[in-house]
């Protein structure tokens, strides 16, 4: 199919069974008219391969209105295509995968400008392209296809999110960075943790790191006391990850003035310094881990700057988790969230937090978004 040489479809195919049975039946029982008729088929079949003839090549060119939409919003993709002569008859027909099943959409005859509409209801990356050149025969007995010349383009479905009001700028505990005691100590050195990835090498203290082991950074008091860490437990299957990436989306487009991190349990980390089109695009790719550790990965919290308040994302089936991750919360000096969102009972449920952590349930993203602003957790 790739090179546009014709071939029969399935009617064409069914024709030519069907043609052959009674071809065969009927000279084999001696009933001449049934088996020209049978005989009839193949001809036929190959007349419409005649008529769909071989398409020649055509090239294309793509852009797009624009490269990341919200789930729910369109993208408008622009097709030029540059045909030989022999290809302005077909039709032409664009692939397009991502957040559901492959579909093909028709978009009529080759032209030298196409235009339509893309409008993704869901979080992912939605790849459209390569277009295809179809050639068919009146009858339907033949098709000729061919890719064209053609590069796919990627488009990123950002989550859709909730109003949540913003934390404070000082992170958990409602700190107001404002203060001229805080404004004098920005920049002061406020201690050693352990390195984390995405770390600056340059804050390595090594004769530290050589006494105990492991890798020791220094830490500052303007990144010690702000910001929030999000971590969200990717281990589930699409549907319950979506309602944790749309929660977590929500936190990072909350305030501007709060630096936000953004990690999986698998491993994937998004750093408070690249900015909310960065978080943005990290969900909307984010993918089902099943094998993920995520106790590990809260227990790697730790290694947090100190002052900045967690957030865990987690369904509502992963209480026993939830409940060992929450113990290294408690020994921090800053309020932490933990979200459970996911069907089933959204009140208060059997988890007892330790002090210092809040824990918050909800249904789904929107009940999340509501408890949030309801709660204000961060307030001591």
């Amino acid at each position: 199919m790739a090179g546009g040489t014709p071939r029969p479809t399935v009617r064409g195919w069914a024709l030519l069974v069907s043609g052959a049975v009674l071809c065969g039946g009927g000279l084999g029982l001696g009933y001449l008219a049934p088996g020209v008729l049978g005989a009839l088929a193949f001809p036929a079949v190959a007349l419409a391969m005649g008529l769909a003839g071989r398409l020649p090549a055509a090239r294309v060119g793509r852009r797009l209105t624009a490269s990341r939409v919200r789930a729910g919003e369109s993208v408008t993709v622009v097709l030029e295509v540059a045909a030989d002569g022999g290809a302005r008859s077909a039709a032409v027909a664009e692939h397009v995968t991502g957040t559901g099943e492959p579909v093909v959409l028709p978009l009529g005859p080759v032209r030298p400008v196409i235009r339509y509409e893309l409008t993704p209801q869901r979080r992912g990356v939605v790849e459209a392209g390569p277009l295809h050149l179809v050639r068919t025969d009146p009858l339907g007995l033949a098709r000729a296809v061919r890719a064209a010349d053609d590069v796919p383009v990627r488009v990123l479905v950002h989550p859709r999110h909730h109003h949540l009001v913003p934390v404070p700028a000082a992170g958990g505990g409602g700190r107001d960075t404002s203060s001229a005691s805080v404004r004098a100590s920005e920049g002061a050195f406020a201690g050693l943790r352990e390195h984390a990835p995405g770390d600056d090498v340059r804050q390595i203290h090594w004769r530290t790191s050589a006494r105990r082991g492991r890798l020791m950074v220094r830490e500052h008091a303007d990144s010690a006391g702000t910001g929030m860490t999000v971590l969200v437990d990717d281990r589930y299957g699409p549907d319950e990850l979506d309602v944790l990436v749309e929660a977590a989306a929500s936190i990072v487009r909350s305030g501007p003035d709060v630096p936000v991190e953004v990690r999986t349990a698998g491993g994937a980390r998004s750093a408070a310094a690249v900015g909310v089109t960065a978080h943005l695009d990290m969900l909307a790719e984010a993918a089902a881990r099943p094998g993920a550790d995520f106790p590990a990965a809260c227990a790697g919290l730790r290694s947090a700057p100190t002052g900045r308040a967690i957030v865990l994302l987690s369904t509502t089936a992963a209480d026993e988790d939830v409940a060992a991750a929450m113990r290294p919360l408690a020994a921090r000096h800053t309020v932490s969230l933990v979200g459970l969102i996911g069907p089933g009972d959204d009140g208060g449920g059997g988890l007892a937090p330790p002090a210092g952590v809040r824990l918050l349930r909800a249904a789904d993203a929107a009940g999340f978004a509501q408890r949030w602003n309801e709660s204000r957790w961060w307030a001591r």
